[in-house]
């Protein structure tokens, strides 16, 4: 099929001149060839008109949408226009050979025998009507009979061109009116909204019809009683894709906080708390529409369109390039024809907040709202972020119910009028690089709106914003180190100039298959409108969260940056060589294939060998010129040496391919732990100690138990030549190269290994009772750590990070080595002996002493 393609463009191109006249050519070249036409509508398209007579529909006469067709069909060597039914004469060429008068039969047999294909108009344009009208005559009768006769299938296939960027309105304006709007544009709108908005058109298909299934799922119909019923499913089909791509009519901020206002479930919450607490309901409710007015986006369609040539300007400055996955793209996008989407991206960088929004609106859709933190609405920045789409929450709700209540109830109200959203499922953005565990508070408030019937289902679609270098890196290691973060507000808004002078690389968005809630449900036993229990509530949640980060690990794109931290950092000598870091890189690429993960572009045909141009080269240059590596040269070799103070902001970049890697890492680890070869049974052991040790910080694929992973995973690395499993017996290779690459594999985790080593040795802290809360236990870790560092007893200087440790304690605290009683921390049950907690001190260090 790939070979294919440009064939047919070829020939496409030559017999646009017999079709189109050179002005015509001219202007559809200039126009129309950058509208987006997924390959995979293109694909499709041909495969049904390789199986039979293809009608193509479209929802309302405009000339554009006819003389784009009749150019793309063309372009791409696909049967053209020969037959149209509801469109006025007109003097181009392609009309001239468009069937538009004769009955409807004449019309279809005539382009069915000249290898042509059809074109229904549904509605045409009427003056003073916003919605147009319906045609008069009805060809769909026509098409029944002739199915029924026919020898090969006639498909009807649902199509929507979109050049237009604003959605419907609820109520139709007096400009809609006169001139059309735009599901019913007249000429004069269609010409102006075009050439306004053609670059970011999109053609889009929907689900075809096969006359012929059609009627054998209907055999007791009549034809007339059948095309109606075909006719509706059309209208059906294109509304569900009209709506994918703009969304729900679109509504005044203040008539949505008024629809919030009168929910039943936020009425009885209020009315319960005045109640307690021996308010007038009168304040409560004003509570309530402060919060609303607080929460609430105000989306605004001028405030998109200064926007986005701004943003435009401002990533195009300081990156490289947008590289999207235009496929996953369109398969989410797609989905969002049966449900309104819920869009999940990772969170690395402030920038994730523009980008996803800028490359839908770059290509015609709706851009979602956006769930932002309420750290982000200061002045100016919240009112503007506000107009382009985001709403704002809290970082906590707690002892306040009534905000609490409100802003669930603006969730419902969204989910109810199928506004597609957007929300980061990690909560906050990443400090290290590494994937999150997910926060489950804007799940739950989704899943309680499906159940509770505001929709019938939601489609949750993973995403993964990666980065080659983020604007945040240095403020990152400081707040690992110990250092506060720093709130946002005007002063960091008005440093972005700063910004503006640096450049960093590309960035990389990628999406995972799109996961509808109701299925989920049903394999987990739950049918639609039945009672959900609390538990199997929270299950749900859990599982639909744990889905969604596994998505996102699973299509999380491998940068030259990732790959050349990852081999600078898990290295246990002062520096590393040309060689020992061209062999790495091999490795994790290898690996990355294997595990079909994607690869940045810049990688295709791009050596490994950090000396030869190419990405890997200038990854290591960029971190030369940031000060973060330097290199020597003796006896004719390049060694290469991380600077110890920036470790911490190189492993950010190795952390991005952490969760490739972790499974293999461990089973290294495990292996090495016990010298060259064991027992198969003592190394899963050990794994699986690990594996619970790092219970928050790595994320395995959903519904595999340990068993089936670990198997799963030795298997993966003797294909891979580096382990061998005979019998009872795991041990390394023979091959010369599987030592190193194991040993390599388990200094990928070193950095996380002397975090918990750290943790655990400050239990003696809790112990003497100078560790007595969180913070002052990560504060002492930290001065541990620091000791250690400089004694040489600990080699990562990027293992002092405040999330890991903090990320140990969660550790500690679930396996009872601490108990937390008003959040002053005591030693657990099973740390009360000072032998158990050497136990655990070596435990943990005899990954790190190899034998």
């Amino acid at each position: 099929m790939e070979t294919a393609l440009p064939q047919a463009a070829n020939r496409g191109a030559a017999l646009l001149k017999e079709e189109f006249g050179p002005v015509s050519r001219m202007l559809g070249a200039r126009y129309f060839d950058g509208v987006r036409f997924p390959p995979e509508s293109e694909n499709e398209l041909r495969a049904l008109h390789g199986r039979g007579f293809v009608v193509h529909v479209m929802r309302t006469t405009a000339w554009i949408n006819f003389l784009y067709l009749a150019w793309a069909m063309v372009r791409r060597d696909l049967p053209p226009i020969r037959a149209v039914v509801n469109l006025r004469p007109w003097f181009t060429r392609p009309f001239n050979r468009t069937l538009q008068h004769g009955s409807f039969v004449e019309r279809f047999t005539e382009a069915r025998q000249r290898g042509g294909s059809g074109l229904i108009f549904l509605k045409k344009t009427a003056l003073m009507s916003a919605s147009g009208k319906d045609i008069e005559n009805n060809p769909f009768p026509t098409l029944v009979a002739m199915a029924r006769k026919a020898d090969r299938p006639i498909f009807l296939v649902p199509e929507l061109f979109v050049w237009e960027k604003r959605p419907a309105r609820l109520k139709p304006g007096i400009m809609d009116i006169v001139f059309g709007s735009p599901e019913a544009p007249g000429f004069l709108h269609s010409l102006l909204a075009f050439f306004r908005n053609y670059r970011r058109a999109q053609f889009r298909i929907g689900e075809p019809i096969d006359l012929r299934r059609f009627i054998d799922e209907n055999p007791q119909d009549s034809d007339e009683v059948i095309a109606r019923k075909v006719r509706s499913s059309l209208h059906h089909h294109l509304a569900r894709e009209t709506r994918a791509v703009f969304g729900p009519p679109a509504k005044p901020a203040e008539r949505l906080i008024e629809e919030t206002l009168r929910d039943r479930q936020l009425h009885k919450a209020m009315d319960a708390h005045a109640a307690a607490t021996g308010r007038r309901p009168e304040s409560v409710y004003r509570e309530a529409r402060r919060n609303l007015e607080a929460i609430a986006a105000r989306p605004s369609p001028t405030a998109l369109a200064f926007a986005a040539p701004l943003l435009d300007w401002v990533l195009q400055r300081i990156y490289d390039g947008i590289e999207v996955d235009e496929a996953g793209l369109h398969r989410a996008l797609k989905a969002a024809g049966r449900a309104p989407i819920v869009l999940c991206p990772s969170h690395k960088s402030h920038v994730d907040y523009l980008v996803l929004s800028w490359v839908l609106w770059n290509r015609g859709y709706a851009v979602p709202l956006v769930a932002a933190g309420a750290n982000l609405s200061f002045f100016p920045l919240g009112a503007f972020l506000r107009r382009c789409g985001a709403f704002f929450l809290r970082r906590s709700f707690k002892g306040d119910p009534i905000y609490s209540e409100t802003f669930q109830a603006y969730v419902r109200k969204l989910v109810h009028d199928g506004v597609h959203q957007e929300f980061f499922p990690e909560g906050g953005r990443s400090r290290t690089g590494k994937l999150l565990l997910p926060k489950l508070g804007m799940f739950t408030w989704q899943v309680e709106a499906v159940l509770g019937g505001a929709r019938n289902d939601l489609i949750f679609v993973p995403v993964s914003i990666d980065y080659e270098k983020v604007v945040e890196s240095g403020s990152y290691s400081k707040e690992l180190a110990g250092g506060e973060k720093k709130p946002e507000d005007l002063k960091a808004l008005l440093s972005t100039p700063k910004v503006l002078t640096a450049q960093y690389g590309r960035i990389h968005l990628t999406f995972d298959e799109p996961l509808s809630l109701v299925e989920l449900m049903k394999s987990r036993g739950i049918g639609s409108g039945q009672p959900v229990t609390d538990e199997q509530k929270k299950g749900l949640v859990r599982a639909l969260g744990n889905r969604v980060m596994y998505g996102i690990s699973k299509v999380s794109t491998v940068t030259p940056h990732a790959l050349a931290s990852a081999a600078l950092l898990a290295h246990r000598r002062r520096g590393i060589t040309q060689r020992e870091l061209t062999d790495r890189i091999t490795l994790l690429r290898r690996i990355a294939e294997q595990e079909r993960t994607p690869l940045s572009k810049t990688l295709e045909n791009a050596p490994s060998d950090p000396e030869t141009m190419g990405a890997i080269r200038d990854a290591l240059l960029s971190f030369r010129s940031d000060e973060m590596i330097r290199t020597q040269q003796a006896r004719g070799e390049v060694i290469y040496q991380p600077e110890d103070e920036r470790r911490a902001e190189l492993s950010f970049y190795k952390n991005t391919l952490m969760n490739l890697v972790a499974s293999r890492s461990l089973v290294a680890n495990a292996l090495l732990a016990g010298g060259t070869s064991d027992s198969y049974e003592l190394v899963k052991a050990r794994a699986l100690f690990l594996s619970r040790l790092f219970k928050v910080e790595f994320i395995y694929q959903v519904g595999l138990t340990f068993d089936t992973i670990f198997a799963e995973t030795v298997e993966r690395m003797e294909r891979m030549g580096l382990v061998l499993y005979t019998g009872s017996t795991l041990q390394l290779a023979p091959e010369p190269h599987a030592r190193p690459a194991v040993e390599f594999l388990a200094d990928l985790m070193r950095d996380y290994l002397e975090a918990y080593l750290l943790a655990a040795m400050t239990l003696k802290d809790v112990a003497e009772g100078t560790a007595s809360d969180r913070k002052m236990f990560v504060k002492l870790a930290l001065e541990t750590g620091r000791a250690e560092f400089h004694a040489g007893r600990i080699g990562a200087a990027e293992s002092l990070a405040k999330t890991t440790l903090e990320n140990a304690v969660a550790y500690l605290l679930d396996q009872r080595y601490l108990v937390e009683d008003d959040k002053k921390l005591k030693l657990g049950p099973a740390a009360t002996d000072a032998s158990a907690r050497t136990l655990l001190v070596d435990e943990v260090r005899r990954y790190l002493l190899r034998p």
